[in-house]
């Protein structure tokens, strides 16, 4: 279901206080979120033609996306998180750039081979039946697609988990590790390329035509 924010502009600004307040969290404690996103989208270069985002969650992927000047389909189960990431684009000017859906990652309503491009950073750990997930991927993929996939590994994971106790929460996480990611689209005979920052690590494949 497609999900059209209504927001207005003393909720746009208070947002963003809120959004600056986390991410000096975060940085303080050695994560830097949009430092992170440069580095994912620097190795997906180039990212032409259609884009589908899985779980935009508070936005960060899509709000650097969007700043890069793509048009993104976006989508995540949660009308919260995507209203926080509508604010968030709202408050950089680029919230034309995207349309939000609602939208189980592992029940896409998309059509086969529809997008170009296929983007999902941090959503992995939050995944029951990953393979379902992975399956619906490569099915609305376009041959010779893109897809850019990445989530925290240890160091991510142990500074994530650290801010979440802070504020009295417990971080999900379903143990998605990046070899299991890897080992499921090399089965498929995609063309995998493997990166590493402080915090994350970064899987960049192409969806090859099998003869």
């Amino acid at each position: 279901m497609r999900y059209i924010p209504k927001l207005f502009a003393g909720e746009i600004e208070e947002n963003h206080k809120h959004f600056e307040e986390r991410l000096s969290l975060y940085k303080e404690k050695g994560l830097d979120f949009f430092e992170s996103r440069k580095f994912i989208l620097e190795k997906a270069k180039p990212l032409e033609g259609s884009i589908l985002e899985l779980g935009t969650g508070t936005g960060y992927t899509t709000l650097a996306l969007a700043k890069a000047g793509h048009k993104i389909i976006s989508i995540d189960k949660d009308k919260e998180t995507l209203k926080t990431a509508a604010l968030n684009l709202a408050y950089a000017n680029v919230l034309s750039s995207a349309k939000f859906y609602m939208m189980d990652a592992k029940r896409l309503t998309f059509k086969n081979s529809n997008f170009n491009n296929v983007v999902a950073v941090n959503l992995f750990h939050h995944i029951d039946s990953a393979n379902k997930m992975f399956a619906e991927i490569d099915r609305i993929l376009a041959a010779n697609g893109k897809i850019v996939l990445s989530d925290f590994n240890k160091r991510g994971m142990d500074t994530v988990d650290a801010v979440h106790k802070q504020e009295g929460h417990v971080h999900e996480n379903k143990f998605i590790t990046k070899s299991d990611v890897s080992s499921y689209f090399r089965g498929l005979g995609y063309k995998i390329k493997s990166f590493e920052t402080r915090c994350h690590w970064v899987l960049i494949g192409t969806k090859t035509i099998q003869k």
